[in-house]
């Protein structure tokens, strides 16, 4: 096992994936609202989805790549949603885009 010198980064922060996806990993960990397909979804959106552009990923693709059925996946992304993990675009056809929340799981300050 290599260490890392004191001025090398760990590699998510090398790519530019640091102390937001920190914050966000950490909201998601100890929200007991959402289980591990809830968290499947969301590992998976992440390697589709960016924090500036609407993108769509289908329900049914999501599906098909995690082993779920279609109902599974609406609901997690429904409770996605709804904390504001993801950001839902205009429709596309019938079909919803995405974003991910660059504001989730930020601190707030108290006082």
């Amino acid at each position: 096992m290599t260490s890392l010198s004191r001025d090398e980064k760990p590699i998510f922060e090398r790519v530019g994936f640091g102390k937001k996806a920190r914050e966000i990993h950490r909201t998601l960990a100890i929200d007991t609202e959402l289980d591990g397909v809830d968290l499947r979804v969301f590992l998976y959106l992440t390697s589709c989805l960016d924090f500036e552009n609407f993108l769509q990923v289908p329900q049914l693709e999501i599906a098909e790549v995690l082993g779920r059925r279609k109902e599974h996946i609406s609901r997690s992304m429904a409770k996605l949603k709804s904390k504001g993990v993801v950001i839902a675009g205009p429709k596309v056809g019938r079909s919803a885009v995405w974003r991910l929340n660059p504001n989730y799981g930020k601190r707030t300050t108290i006082g």
